[in-house]
C-alpha cells in the first residue's frame, strides 16, 4: 500500500505480546482465561484491569498477581467501561502486540502466535481476529462480519437477508453462516471477544473510543482501520473459545450501554450518506427493542441484582454457572487446571453479553 498506513519493519519485528484482560463481574471462568494466556509463549505481560469483581474473582487475581512477574493488576476504583479499560490498559503496556481478551474466553494453544505471525507477515493489516468458537466447537456469531452500516443493522435485525439471500444490499452484518475460510482473509469486521493488533497501529488509531462504554468499540475501531486504509485479518487457523455470558451484569446494563453505543456509531460514522431523519427513526427502533428487551429480562436481572447484593454482605460468589469448556492443556505455567473447570461449573448460564 502507498496510503502512509504500512507499518515500518520494526514494527512487524516479532515481539512480545502484551495481554490486555478487562473483568467486570467476570465469574469463575476468569482463572481459565488467565491460565490460557499466561501459557502462551509470546506473552510477556498481563494487564488485567478489575472494573469491579465478586470477592472470589478479586482475591483470585491478589493472588495471582504475588506470584505472577508478567501479571500487572489494574484497579480503577470503579466501572469505567471497556473501551476506556482497554485505553488505560494500553497506556501501561510494554509490548510491541496488544491482544485484547474476553475473560470469558479462552485461547486455544498456539492461537495467539498464529495470530501474530499473519500481522507481521502483512505490513498493510492493522488488526487481526481468529476463528471463534462455541463450547461444543462450532462457529460463533460476530467472530467475522461485514461493516455495520444503518442500512446492514435493519437487514440483520428483521431477517431480510433471508428473503434476499443473493442481492447485495440485503447482506448480511454476520457472516459466520457462509462458507468456512481458510488460512488467513481479509474481513471488514472482527470480534473484540479476541483481537490483535500491534501498539504502533494502536497508538496510531488513538485506542478506542472511549464514549463508547461497552459493545460497539469493536466495530468502531475495525471502520477506523479501514478508513485508515489499513486491513482487517481473520487467522481461521487460530481458534479460541468463547463461552460467553459468564459476566453477573444485568439485561439492562449491557443493553443499555449497547443501544447507546449503537446509536453513537451510526450518527459518528454515517451522517454525511444516511439523512439525518433515518439515522433518528434507526434510533428510535433501537430505543423502543431495548424497552422491549429490558423488560422481558426484568425478572432475571432481579435474581442478578439480588445474588450481587448477596456476595457483598456474606462474601460469596453471585456469578451462575457456567457451561463446560472442551479440554485444553492439562496445566498452566500457573499451575492453574486447565483440563476442565470443576464441576460447579458445568451448568450452562443464560448469556447476557457477547462480543
Amino acid at each position: 500500500m502507498s496510503n502512509g498506513a504500512d507499518r515500518t519493519d520494526n514494527e512487524c519485528a516479532p515481539a512480545t505480546v502484551t495481554a490486555v484482560v478487562v473483568s467486570y463481574h467476570s465469574g469463575p471462568l476468569l482463572k481459565y482465561c488467565l491460565a490460557a494466556l499466561l501459557a502462551e509463549l509470546p506473552v510477556g505481560e498481563l494487564v488485567v484491569v478489575d472494573n469491579g469483581n465478586a470477592p472470589a474473582e478479586a482475591a483470585l487475581l491478589d493472588a495471582l498477581a504475588a506470584t505472577e512477574p508478567r501479571l500487572r493488576l489494574v484497579r480503577p476504583g470503579g466501572n469505567l467501561g471497556f473501551a476506556a479499560a482497554c485505553n488505560r490498559a494500553a497506556a501501561e503496556a510494554t509490548g510491541a502486540w496488544l491482544a485484547f481478551v474476553n475473560p470469558d474466553l479462552v485461547v486455544s494453544p498456539g492461537a495467539l502466535a498464529k495470530v501474530v505471525a499473519a500481522l507481521a507477515t502483512r505490513p498493510d493489516a492493522w488488526l487481526c481476529g481468529a476463528r471463534l468458537l462455541d463450547p461444543d466447537g462450532r462457529e460463533q456469531r460476530g467472530g467475522r462480519r461485514d461493516v455495520l452500516t444503518p442500512w446492514r443493522s435493519v437487514v440483520e435485525a428483521t431477517g431480510l437477508w433471508r428473503l434476499f439471500p443473493r442481492h447485495p444490499h440485503f447482506s448480511r452484518f454476520n457472516l459466520h453462516t457462509s462458507p468456512p475460510p481458510a488460512g488467513i482473509v481479509e474481513v471488514p469486521t472482527i470480534s473484540g471477544a479476541f483481537m490483535v493488533l500491534p501498539a504502533a497501529a494502536w497508538r496510531r488509531l488513538g485506542g478506542m473510543d472511549e464514549r463508547l462504554f461497552l459493545h460497539v468499540e469493536d466495530i468502531d475501531l475495525c471502520l477506523r482501520v479501514l478508513k485508515a486504509g489499513a486491513r482487517v485479518l481473520y487467522c481461521a487457523d487460530a481458534s479460541v473459545i468463547h463461552r460467553q455470558g459468564s459476566s453477573d451484569a444485568t439485561r439492562l446494563f449491557v443493553g443499555w450501554h449497547k443501544t447507546r453505543g449503537l446509536v453513537r456509531y451510526f450518527f459518528k460514522h454515517f451522517r454525511g450518506p444516511y439523512p439525518a431523519w433515518s439515522l433518528a427513526l434507526i434510533a428510535v427502533l433501537l430505543w423502543l427493542r431495548f424497552a422491549a428487551v429490558a423488560l422481558v429480562g426484568l425478572p432475571a436481572d432481579t435474581v442478578r441484582i439480588g445474588r450481587r447484593w448477596l456476595a457483598r454482605t456474606t462474601g460469596a460468589d453471585p456469578t451462575p454457572a457456567a457451561a463446560p469448556l472442551p479440554p485444553t492443556c492439562a496445566t498452566s505455567a500457573t499451575g492453574i487446571s486447565m483440563a476442565r473447570p470443576p464441576a460447579s461449573l458445568q451448568r450452562k448460564a443464560k448469556s447476557t453479553s457477547s462480543k
